[in-house]
């Protein structure tokens, strides 16, 4: 019959939109995931008693895998809530398309992104963002260092970048993640002399960001996970001004 795709937004059960509310009223049947994003706690049963519905939590496996969902979509209503903005994660792309093909009907509804809101906490351009990425927790014999060439190929065309940290397992510390671009920049050198933005919990009550070069933010509270993390490119004078008001 159809499926929606609705943004929850970056942390509560209030983030999500008037419009996506109301469309979750009147679905059939509501699935959500986390996997894509890390919310605040027990958000998801304040948003059943916000729409009225049981929303039934899924993993990564059952999205990617998309049966679940599309087989329920064919006679029914279905919403799938995602966090932050839906369609940022190629998984919700894939599903789109596969619904479309077998003859869903498919409408999505936007919220906020954590991509946007970071940059935006910052003080820095948008239109300056590089290629964003991910940094994997790494374990024995699983030691990926890609994410950090993306940085550095961004730094080179002085443009920022937006890194995500791994909650696959658990959420990554910011800690855990700049000594690991440490060691790899100890290996490769191409970033030279860096600083950062910490991001905790962005959207909520608890946010907090630090500005300063990754030695020193080891050793300063840098907040709760989760956690996001910006590489600064060149800056403007007004980007250099707004990370002032965060620096250590």
């Amino acid at each position: 019959m159809s499926l929606l795709l609705i943004g929850m937004g970056i942390w509560g059960e209030k983030d999500i939109s008037l419009r996506g509310l109301e469309e979750l009223k009147g679905c059939d049947v509501v699935f959500a995931e986390q996997y894509t994003g890390s919310r605040e706690p027990n958000s998801l049963k304040r948003l059943e008693k916000l729409a009225g519905k049981k929303i039934i939590l899924i993993g990564r496996e059952e999205v990617e895998g998309e049966e679940k969902i599309l087989k329920a979509a064919l006679s029914k209503r279905v919403a799938l809530l995602v966090p932050g903005d839906p369609l940022i994660s190629t998984t919700h792309i894939s599903l789109k398309l596969s619904a479309e093909k077998r003859g869903i009907e498919t409408s999505i509804v936007h919220s906020s992104s954590i991509l946007t809101a970071a940059i935006g906490e910052c003080g820095l351009q948008v239109y300056k963002l590089g290629k964003p990425c991910t940094l994997a927790l790494w374990s024995k014999g699983y030691e990926p260092t890609s994410s950090y060439d993306v940085i550095a190929e961004n730094r080179e065309r002085g443009l920022h970048s937006v890194v995500f940290l791994d909650i696959k397992e658990r959420c990554m510390e910011a800690k855990e993640a700049l000594e690991q671009l440490l060691g790899v920049e100890k290996e490769k050198k191409r970033l030279g002399e860096f600083h950062a933005v910490v991001l905790s919990r962005v959207g909520s009550r608890e946010q907090k960001i630090t500005y300063g070069e990754p030695e020193a933010l080891l050793k300063k509270q840098l907040g709760k996970p989760p956690f996001i993390i910006v590489i600064p490119g060149k800056l403007h004078f007004m980007e250099e001004e707004a990370l002032q008001r965060f620096g250590i």
